[in-house]
């Protein structure tokens, strides 16, 4: 428990298996951690056990912040509210049509995607604005209140308006929204100049329909949440993570629910970011291997890259994301063999229900976890959740559906499964480093979620990777990441002109109206933070579809720091498409800023120094483990029992709450200053 008089920040992050809670106390950085099993359909009941499981009052928590994937699984099953769209006359279809380019070229079986809008409650309204925001024809209500009265006969419960060149001015949507909340109070109703600011209407209606379409299932989930919490005494903020890193109050996150789809991952990348600049490597692959998916992200330089536009499934995205790609790929991912007999490993998963078959809860098909215990990189001990592994059960899982049709030993089969997992793990990030350019070699892997740490060695030595760091409290590091991070929102208007032509004045007084914006969100959200402002542009040469950010320091704008800004954006093009021209025109699209509410990241607890060899109480045993076509003796050693300065050399397993770390052999492990293992491979293997 802590001290009475702790201020105590708590972390809530729910994955497809696990639920994971983090308690940090502010003055000494110390934390706790629990694991509950997700309770798919009532999840308030697996947040109840954590939170009973942490013993804290609530009435002593600063602040709760909670990542969720609610909004992300509504779109991905299709089990959203029946939508409907209202938009300027004639242009009822853009939402269907989209854009005319193939995003894959070759594919001669591609489509378009399927929109979440069907045409007949895509209804037009007569009205219209120019690009520049002037009212060419004025809207007419009688075409709102016949679209409330179609959509309430058609039992639509949510709605999306997005009106021709609303970016420039929103009057005529504000019109709307009015309209409707007169017309039809019951329905929900998403307004696209609320979400993104900024040209290219396909896209801006796409955010705006999944807005609709997610709105429902997140705001009575959380509502659900702040329910529960404000029912066990917690009266102090609840926020959500969001996409692009940092926190919005739950008020903003009910309202706008597509800034939560990519929630959780966030978390992880942002705190990957800031760890390994405390462990001396600011430039990290974050690899998150959960029990359903895996999510990797870069940080250079200590950043975390952030995109304007995403896709979902080929749905355009336009709200500001963690740059992550993820495949389904983790503890639970089930392998199967095609029609051609041949091994395959996901994406369907086990889930929390019925879980891996060695979980005993009633699953019989073979789990990545199943192989992961058969090839002894799992003791046989309590996992996360007080869940007991079952050898037995994982070997029966892997031999009546593997071994036995393909004629292997349930070994052999274990190992294809763990070479075929790693192997699409790898190829994740290769398509975020070596297709981008980048090297992997340049940057350390920091491994965690409930699998990662399993998969860090073998990940490292497929890519060539030197270090590999295994944070604190891995297995619940996303919901860590949600603690270290600051109040956070975007603002983004759009301003196309020849960079040349560009008046500083002009510029300055649209950042500082944005500005202003910003900072009175953040005294909203969180007056006792400390606030920030970080100005961008997004330019492109003239003639291109795609623009780069460039940052724009703070203070005076002058035509130096246009010229400066310029040459910026000369580099960065260079460093993201390999060529650059400063003979080339180029242009202003957006501008934007970040406004930050800064709550002071406290810095981690330290742990005590010891020496390179390890206390005699931190090992526990030992068992034999696979390794790369043989068995090796491999030591186990409880993690909390170890000192700053101990070394642990492989093959080995690190046990924690959460996690378990295999150290391959040629490789070793260090504990550092605040207990993160820093993996290296000594040889090769």
């Amino acid at each position: 428990m802590p001290a009475a008089d702790s201020r105590v920040r708590i972390g809530i992050d729910i994955g497809g298996t696990f639920t994971d809670f983090v308690l940090l106390e502010e003055a000494t950085g110390r934390i706790r951690l629990e694991k509950t099993s997700t309770t798919p359909g009532r999840l308030t009941v697996g947040i109840g056990a954590g939170l009973d499981a942490l013993g804290v009052d609530l009435a002593d928590a600063r602040m709760i912040v909670h990542g969720t994937t609610v909004g992300l699984n509504c779109f991905l099953e299709r089990k959203g509210a029946q939508t409907g769209l209202i938009t300027t006359a004639g242009f009822r279809d853009v939402y269907e049509i989209g854009r005319v380019n193939r995003e894959e070229m070759y594919d001669l079986f591609y489509q378009k995607p399927e929109p979440l809008v069907p045409r007949e409650h895509r209804l037009e309204v007569r009205e219209r604005m120019t690009a520049r925001g002037d009212v060419l024809q004025q809207l007419e209500d009688e075409d709102v209140r016949a679209a409330a009265t179609h959509f309430r006969q058609a039992g639509i419960t949510s709605i999306a308006v997005c009106l021709l060149h609303a970016y420039a001015n929103p009057a005529h949507e504000q019109r709307v929204g009015e309209l409707l909340a007169d017309s039809y109070p019951e329905a929900l109703v998403t307004l696209s100049h609320e979400l993104a600011r900024e040209w290219r209407e396909y896209e801006r209606t796409s955010t705006a329909a999944i807005n609709a379409y997610i709105g429902n299932a997140v705001e009575g989930y959380l509502g659900s949440v702040e329910e529960h919490l404000a029912a066990r005494g917690h009266a102090r903020p609840f926020f959500v993570n969001q996409s692009a890193g940092g926190i919005i109050s739950v008020a903003t996150a009910k309202g706008k629910p597509v800034r939560t789809i990519m929630s959780g991952p966030a978390g992880g990348a942002v705190s990957a970011a800031a760890l390994g600049v405390q462990a001396g490597f600011p430039d990290v692959i974050a690899f998150d291997m959960g029990g359903t998916s895996t999510d990797v992200s870069l940080a250079i330089a200590g950043q975390v890259r952030v995109t304007a536009e995403s896709r979902l499934e080929r749905h355009p995205v336009m709200v500001p994301m963690v740059d992550i790609r993820s495949i389904g790929a983790g503890g639970g991912s089930i392998a199967w063999l095609d029609d051609r007999n041949r091994l395959d490993v996901g994406p369907r998963s086990a889930g929390a229900e019925p879980g891996p078959a060695c979980y005993g809860r009633g699953g019989t098909e073979p789990a990545v976890t199943d192989a992961n215990l058969v090839l002894g990189h799992l003791a046989e001990r309590p996992l996360a959740a007080g869940i007991l592994p079952d050898r037995d059960a994982a070997e029966r899982a892997i031999h009546d559906a593997i071994a036995a049709p393909l004629g292997l030993s349930v070994t052999e089969a274990a190992a294809g499964i763990i070479d075929i997992v790693n192997s699409r793990m790898a190829y994740a990030i290769r398509a975020i480093t070596v297709q981008r350019g980048l090297d992997p070699a340049g940057f350390a892997l920091l491994a965690f979620g409930g699998a990662g740490p399993m998969h860090g060695c073998a990940i490292a030595r497929e890519l060539g990777i030197p270090v590999t760091i295994v944070p604190v409290a891995p297995g619940a590091f996303s919901a860590l990441g949600m603690l270290l991070g600051d109040v956070r929102h975007d603002l983004v208007r759009t301003r196309l002109a020849r960079l040349d032509d560009v008046d500083p004045a002009d510029l300055a007084a649209r950042f500082a109206h944005l500005e202003d914006e910003g900072a009175a969100l953040i005294a909203a959200e969180a007056p006792e933070a400390e606030p920030a402002l970080e100005r961008a542009v997004e330019l492109r040469y003239v003639g291109q579809e795609y623009t780069v950010r460039v940052p724009v320091a703070a203070g005076e704008i002058r035509h130096d720091t246009l010229a400066a800004v310029r040459r910026e954006f000369d580099r960065l093009h260079e460093q993201h498409y390999g060529h650059a021209s400063d003979e080339e025109p180029v242009e202003l699209i957006n501008i934007r800023v970040t406004a930050l509410g800064k709550l002071g990241a406290p810095a981690f607890e330290s742990i005590a120094e010891g020496s390179a060899e390890p206390p005699a109480g931190a090992r526990i045993g030992e068992q034999s483990a696979w390794f790369g076509g043989g068995y090796a003796m491999t030591t186990i050693w409880n993690r909390d029992a170890l000192l700053a300065g101990n070394r642990i050399d492989g093959p080995a397993l690190i046990l924690e709450g959460g996690a378990t770390t295999v150290i391959d052999p040629g490789f070793a492990a260090t504990v550092d200053g605040i207990g993160n293992l820093i993996v290296r491979q000594e040889r090769a293997q």
